[in-house]
């Protein structure tokens, strides 16, 4: 089965061009290809840090943080014992 690709286009500064280039250049991968791993480390990283965003705000609730005093206190508290 044949892979389905999409072309996109996009605009970039001068200079962002110029560091694809050279990059692309010295990984010997093509630009499309430093583009696309890019964007696939871009996408994981925003994957982790919703999680992280996620388990924060459920565990702010069921400690019942809701201002960065609380942390503080939380912390004070633990320094104490």
């Amino acid at each position: 089965m044949k892979r389905q690709r999409v072309v996109v286009n996009m605009s970039v500064p001068p200079e962002f061009c110029s560091i694809l280039n050279k990059t692309a250049k010295e990984k010997k991968i093509s630009r499309s290809e430093l583009l696309r791993r890019s964007f696939k480390k871009y996408i994981a990283s925003e994957k982790r840090w919703q999680m992280i965003r996620e388990w924060g705000s459920e565990t702010a609730e069921k400690m019942n943080i809701k201002t960065d005093r609380d942390i503080e206190k939380i912390i004070d508290e633990y320094r104490e014992n």
